[in-house]
């Protein structure tokens, strides 16, 4: 019997290059666009049901509006009946379907006080995207792969997307022939991408009841970690890793080609030239486009790196509970901790922590600088380190500390205690 994608064991996701060919791009842009306009449509139809909510008097008008707004959010049905144009064969029906369930999901975290704010429009960019989702016919197949379901792979080389038809992909050889080989994989939704850049992607969600990665040995060692703005990290075994330096190479590279950028678009409105039709702003663009994507991916690919090294040498990684909405209040760092990516790399660990079956513990990290991990003296008000002072000596048992390092086994301390409760 086919299961749901909750009720398996094991959760994974790929990413995949595809090339789809002017038609399908056509199809792909539509798809996208139809959905951005369907979830703009639900936030504007919220707006104005709250606005009419505010009213003190009761008005029939009024009141048949909001039944008329609360139907075109409800009902997929009512969406159509009032813009016809969505009618249209290159248009999913899982799309229409998943950007609704996007609204919900919105208000959702709002609700749940995961978001600060409420949902907002989204604007239009040069990144396009959208869902849909395989279907597999319950009659016809009794265990759910990667190759039977009505959207998935044909072969390693080429998958099938709904409206779009086969298209050729290309990703991780590795990873592929591994899927491949296991017994039963199903394909969960599917999201289809342009970045700005223009090159397009898959993104596949996958489970299956056996393990997509071989369990690591056991090491029974326990680390704690202190992110930090001075170097990326420290350990509480005193080992330092700094800020990858090629990142800072690239943005120089990024700031030339926006001042190039800044120039065409000044030339192209002293001629009168929309933005989308100058050739030579389009080439720039796309240029800025590529090296952000590439600070980007140097980015991610140094915290995967670090993640993993973590992962594999340490059984328990401790580390602190950051506040980052709390932390950018701090004017002359708020860049550098966006640029640090403490967030990110946090995520990585526990996912990554969850997937090879490693403890994963975050702690508050409330005095854990002024805190001294040998004897417990916390440092009084009037004698808090500030952000210069790297070392220190405790006034009561007189040890030397290295700020950072101190911190990291403070935190490895209160994680080894939070998991012995």
């Amino acid at each position: 019997m086919l299961k749901k994608m909750s009720e398996y064991k094991y959760h994974s996701g790929i990413r995949l290059r595809i090339y789809p060919s002017h038609q399908q791009k056509r199809i792909i842009k539509k798809n996208a666009e139809t959905a951005r306009f369907i979830y703009n449509e639900m936030i504007a139809c919220s707006k104005e049901i709250a606005a009419f909510g505010k009213l003190s008097i009761y008005i029939q008008g009024i009141t048949e509006r909001i039944q008329v707004l609360r139907e075109r959010i409800k009902s997929v049905t009512s969406l159509k009946a009032h813009f016809l144009w969505m009618d249209d064969v290159d248009l999913d029906a899982n799309m229409i379907a998943n950007a609704k369930k996007n609204y919900a999901h919105a208000w959702k975290c709002y609700r749940c006080s995961e978001t600060k704010n409420p949902p907002a429009f989204h604007r239009r960019t040069y990144a396009l995207s959208y869902q849909t989702n395989p279907h597999y016919n319950r009659q016809r197949v009794s265990e759910a792969t990667l190759t039977n379901g009505s959207a998935g792979f044909r072969d390693t080389s080429h998958v099938y997307v709904p409206k779009l038809g086969r298209i050729r992909c290309k990703g991780s050889r590795k990873i592929l022939v591994h899927i491949f080989s296991m017994h039963s994989v199903r394909i969960g939704t599917m999201t289809v991408s342009r970045d700005a850049c223009g090159g397009y992607f898959l993104s596949m969600q996958l489970a299956s009841d056996e393990p997509f990665v071989t369990s690591l040995p056991k090491t029974g060692s326990a680390i704690g970690i202190d992110l930090n703005l001075k170097n990326f990290y420290m350990d509480s075994n005193g080992r330092c890793v700094n800020h990858p330096v090629y990142i800072q190479r690239t943005k120089r590279r990024v700031t030339r080609a926006q001042r190039i950028l800044s120039r065409k678009a000044r030339g192209c409105r002293r001629q009168h030239i929309p933005l989308r039709r100058g050739v030579r702003y389009q080439a720039q663009r796309r240029l800025v486009a590529r090296l952000k994507q590439k600070i980007k991916r140097q980015r991610q690919d140094f915290l995967h790196v670090q993640a993993m090294d973590l992962i594999k040498n340490h059984e328990t990684i401790v580390a602190e509970q950051l506040d980052i909405s709390r932390l950018i209040q701090l004017r002359r760092c708020t860049k550098a901790i966006y640029e640090a990516g403490w967030r990110t790399f946090l995520d990585f660990l526990e996912y990554k922590a969850k997937r090879y079956r490693r403890i994963f513990v975050k702690v508050n990290p409330a005095y854990t600088t002024q805190r001294c991990s040998a004897c417990g003296y916390i440092l009084p008000t009037g004698q808090r380190l500030q952000l210069s002072d790297r070392q220190w000596q405790c006034p009561s048992c007189h040890v030397i500390h290295d700020r950072d390092r101190n911190a990291a086994c403070n935190i490895l301390q209160r994680g080894l205690a939070t998991l012995s409760k």
